[in-house]
Parts: C-alpha cells; sequence; structure tokens
C-alpha cells in the first residue's frame, strides 16, 4: 500500500487556525465542547504531509460552511496508527470523532463491531452513485461503515523514463507483444541483477493487481461463488508462467519484492525503463526526485494483456466514524461535506487520487487539473472488487509464493498456486463476508 503513503502531489496551503499534533486531548475537547463554545471535532489520520494538508483544507471549508464546528486534525506515524486506532475503537471513553482508514487495514476495524453505520442518505448516495471496489471492505449486512476517498487502482498505467527512451531511439510499447519485446531489448541482466531493467510490475503491489487483471482479461476468473480464491485455473497458470519469463528471460529482478520497495523508484533513478504504478507515484517524479513531466518522464498506459478489458481493484482510503465519538451526528455531517462532488473532486485532485464517485470520471475540472490519466478513468468501470478478502495478508502469501516459484528451475506452477489459493481462502478471508 502504497505508496500512498509515501507518494502524492502537494495539496493545498496550511490553514492557520487548524492544529495538528500527536499530544492527546484536554478533557473539554474529549467532551467534544471547546471554551470558545463550538463542538470540536477530532478527525485522526496519518503523517502523509500533503494529505495532512489536504484534511486540514478541507476542514477550513468545513468550518465556513458550519461555524459551530471546530475540526482538529491529529495525525501519527502510520507505523503506530492503526494500532492506535484499534485502542481507540475499544476503549470506554469518547476517542476521535473521524478518523481516515486505508482499505486494507478497515476489517479489523468493521469486525469490532465499534464503528457508527453510515446514515441512510448517504448510504443511498454510496449505493448510486459510488463504483463497486470502493464500497466492498466498508460493507458488512448489507449496510456501510465507511465511506470512500478514492478509487484505489494499482493497474493499467505505467512510469516511463523518456530520457532514457529517447536515448536508444524506441518508442513506448502499445501492445503486450511490443511490450515484451521492448523490454528484452532495453534490460541490461549482470548475473541476478537486472540494470537496467526493461518493464517491471514485481513488488508488494503491482504484482498481484497484475496478475489478476492478466486473468480476468483472458475471460478467467479467481474469486469463486463462494468466494473462495483458485489461481490454479488454465488462465491462472498462463498469467503466473507469463511474468516467471519475464524474470528468467532477464528483463526484471527480485530485488524490490525482497527488499519491500516499489519498483516506479527506479526508473526514476535511470535503472528502469518502465514501471507499472497507480497515477499516485506521478507526483514523485517532481515532488521527490526534482524531475520534470514531459521531458525526463511520463505516465502512460499498460499495454493490455488479453482481449477484454478488465481488473480488479481492492478498496482504498475512506472515512469513519467510531461509535465511541462523543460527537457521532456532527461527524457524520463532515463526512457529509466531505463526500459532496464539488468538495471530494478538489481533494482528489490535490492528492492525485482517483475518484469514487461515477458521476466524477467526466468531470472537466479533474479531467483538467490531471490530463496525463485520462486513460485511467477510461478503463475504470471495467473494475471489479478484489474480494472480501485482507489484502495486506493476501499479498503477503502470495508474494512469497512468487519469489518461491521463481527460485526453482523446474516449479509446479498450478501446484503452487493451488496451495496459495487454499492458504488465501483460509486465512484472509473476511469474517464477515460469510454472514
Amino acid at each position: 500500500m502504497k505508496k500512498k503513503l509515501l507518494s502524492v502531489l502537494l495539496c493545498g496551503a496550511m490553514t492557520a487556525s487548524l492544529l495538528v499534533g500527536c499530544g492527546g486531548s484536554s478533557s473539554e475537547e474529549e467532551s467534544g465542547g471547546g471554551s470558545d463554545g463550538k463542538t470540536t471535532l477530532t478527525f485522526w489520520c496519518h503523517d502523509n504531509a500533503p494529505w495532512v494538508e489536504a484534511y486540514k483544507e478541507m476542514a477550513a471549508k468545513f468550518e465556513e460552511e458550519y461555524p459551530d464546528y471546530t475540526v482538529e486534525v491529529q495525525d501519527y506515524p502510520f507505523n503506530v496508527y492503526n494500532d492506535k486506532i484499534q485502542t481507540a475503537l475499544t476503549s470506554e471513553t469518547a476517542g476521535p470523532d473521524i478518523i481516515a482508514v486505508w482499505g486494507g487495514t478497515a476489517p479489523s476495524f468493521i469486525e469490532s463491531d465499534a464503528l457508527s453505520e453510515v446514515p441512510e442518505d448517504l448510504s443511498a448516495e454510496m449505493k448510486e452513485d459510488y463504483l463497486e471496489p470502493t464500497l466492498g471492505i466498508y460493507t458488512k449486512e448489507g449496510k456501510y461503515y465507511g465511506v470512500p476517498m478514492e478509487f484505489n487502482l494499482e493497474y493499467g498505467g505505467m512510469i516511463v523514463n523518456k530520457k532514457m527512451f529517447d536515448e536508444a531511439g524506441v518508442s513506448y510499447p502499445e501492445t503486450w507483444d511490443e511490450l515484451r519485446a521492448t523490454s528484452k531489448e532495453l534490460a541490461v541482466q549482470n548475473g541476478s541483477v537486472v540494470d537496467p531493467a526493461g518493464f517491471m510490475m514485481i513488488d508488494t503491489d503491482a504484482l498481484i493487481c497484475n496478475y489478476l487483471a492478466m486473468i480476468l482479461q483472458q475471460g478467467g476468473q479467481y474469486l469463486q461463488e463462494d468466494n473462495s480464491i483458485n489461481f490454479a485455473t488454465p488462465e491462472g497458470v498462463t498469467a503466473m508462467e507469463e511474468i516467471l519469463s519475464m524474470v528468467k528471460d532477464g528483463e526484471c529482478d527480485l530485488e524490490n519484492m525482497t527488499n519491500g520497495e516499489y519498483c516506479y523508484n527506479d526508473v526514476y533513478q535511470d535503472k528502469g525503463y518502465m514501471a507499472s504504478v497507480g497515477s499516485w507515484a506521478i507526483g514523485d517524479g517532481t515532488g521527490v526526485y526534482e524531475l520534470t513531466y514531459g521531458e525526463d518522464y511520463e505516465y502512460v498506459p499498460v499495454p493490455q494483456y488479453g482481449e477484454q478489458m478488465a481488473f480488479a481493484s481492492e478498496t482504498g482510503w475512506g472515512l469513519m466514524v467510531p461509535a465511541n465519538s462523543a460527537n457521532v451526528d456532527a461527524a457524520w455531517d463532515f463526512v457529509k461535506f466531505f463526500s459532496e462532488p464539488e468538495n471530494l473532486v478538489q481533494h482528489n485532485i490535490a492528492c492525485s487520487q482517483l475518484p469514487p464517485r461515477k458521476s466524477l470520471l467526466e468531470n472537466e475540472e479533474y479531467r483538467e487539473a490531471m490530463p496525463n490519466i485520462g486513460f485511467i478513468l477510461d478503463i475504470m468501470p471495467y473494475g471489479q472488487w478484489m474480494g472480501p478478502y485482507n489484502t495486506s495478508a493476501m499479498r503477503d502469501i502470495f508474494n512469497d509464493m512468487f519469489i518461491d516459484l521463481c527460485d526453482e528451475e523446474n516449479p509446479d506452477v498450478e501446484a503452487a498456486l493451488a496451495e496459495a489459493s487454499q492458504q488465501i481462502t483460509d486465512e484472509c478471508q473476511l469474517s464477515y463476508s460469510q454472514e
């Protein structure tokens, strides 16, 4: 995941009237009342600086429209954030009023039965206007316990090193066959290390997302009617053998996977030509590596593998309201305000997120602000939810299986896929998906 925690375009300016910190709240603040007579809403988030800026900007807008409220944004390091949420949800005293949650970690919070249900009016909007993959993880027994802020997509686009392509005199590939041929032509292998690499998609996020898309684009399906996983289908075996050949042919290596790094960083550092990644990584080129878009790098489509466009997406970031909030109704007023299309689209632009609402896919403001990802918006309706699984745990099992396959001289691909499928089904399926 992302990825998302480290990479986004810079957001709006800081609002001086808002407070950010990791310290405790006073008893007055815990009860929701401030010394100025206003109701204080506490908003928890992780400490990604640009996103904190965007949350504060939204809070300031909310305060302008609802002058009886103050929104206090508190950010925490991600490595302690989820434990802090879990503790707050089970506390007998009031905790935060609003929490920003990553979809991959949301299941444990939903399973705790410590969240306030999304109000009926907002729930109706979600059913009508939100894309299906954005809702999956937040759905329990037909009710919603979180509101999506984005459409999380790790398939469809790739960062390319334009400077290196120009120097090599090679055009960007437009078909899958061209992609493989170009990748082989440009990659340089030295033992187990490939530098520069050709096409890269072997890291903790991109691998499984590309693999699932390759199954679906062949007309296959890995998610069974009973919600069990089965990768050991003809389409699943074919897709896995294709990916394994990328390593065996010397187009890329396992360094990013084993080190927990993301392939797109190699492209920005002139160590690779192409890397599959979500559009959220575009901003790192300018913001982190101080490169120039259109001169040093670009974001272009990953050529489609099969005959039909299809992919799987996990549920991304969303907003939740703890049931033990001292200000549940007011907290939902904030979430509703945040979710209004004119506000949500500005937040998505500020944070380089894909919009979760169907009605925003053709939004002129968004498309003008994000001209480099129009092709991603066009494929979003073809996505399915990845499934009722803890996708973080699912990734760990899948990635370990892949590394083992690469280490074997003559691996039994079908057997490995069958074993991983069973392990994921047994260990990663959400308890509330079967209720």
